[in-house]
């Protein structure tokens, strides 16, 4: 009759459990650092993935934020249209008195806003509207228009930024339209160039 394998201690299938346990326990530690948690695709050896740029915010977004600030709660209206123009319009009783084209404290008060504002962004203009008294001429309109220039070129406006545009039928008192204009071309002089590299080997 074949003898019986010789059993094995519990003490040695104990050590052979814990042996195993040890190996697996490195294998999955292995698999935690496979190089599948590398970078993410199409990024470049030590590259860390950069989080999405945020579209830099409208010039006209940031000042209608600004004269919102400054005139919050008052009859001043400041709303932009769209991506432009921003509208920023003062009721008549607030822009000048009955018969004067001379502007009211509380326009000059816009207006010096309204100036910071043209200096900070200076590829901005605006365009000027003012109304002139019921029954009053037309040469009214125009006077008070040329007195908010002069007001806004006072506070270091160019002229040239600022257009006088007709009343028509105007809902405020003053109205300026600020709108974004084309960045100028920049103008090299050729002189100052280097020689092209091909002309010179030319030569």
């Amino acid at each position: 009759m074949p003898s019986s394998p010789p059993s094995i201690p519990r003490r040695v299938v104990s050590l052979a459990s814990r042996a195993s346990l040890v190996a697996l326990a490195t294998l999955v530690a292995g698999c935690a650092t496979a190089p599948g948690a590398g970078p993410a695709p199409g990024a470049l050896p030590g590259e860390t993935p950069s989080a999405p740029r945020r579209a830099a915010p409208s010039p006209l977004a940031t000042e209608q934020r600004f004269l919102d600030d400054w005139f919050k709660g008052t009859p001043v209206v400041i709303a932009l249209q769209g991506s432009g123009p921003l509208v920023v319009e003062v009721p008549l009783v607030h822009s000048f008195d009955r018969g004067s084209v001379v502007p009211k404290p509380a326009l000059g008060a816009v207006l010096d806003r309204v100036a910071e504002s043209l200096r900070r962004q200076p590829n901005t203009r605006v365009s000027v509207t003012a109304a002139a008294d019921p029954g009053a001429a037309a040469s009214q309109s125009l006077a008070r228009m040329t007195k908010v220039r002069e007001h806004l070129v006072a506070r270091g406006v160019a002229a040239t930024r600022v257009v006088l545009q007709p009343a028509g039928t105007p809902t405020a008192g003053a109205q300026l339209l600020i709108t974004l204009v084309a960045a100028p071309i920049m103008r090299l002089d050729d002189t100052t160039l280097p020689p092209s590299a091909a002309i010179t080997r030319n030569r």
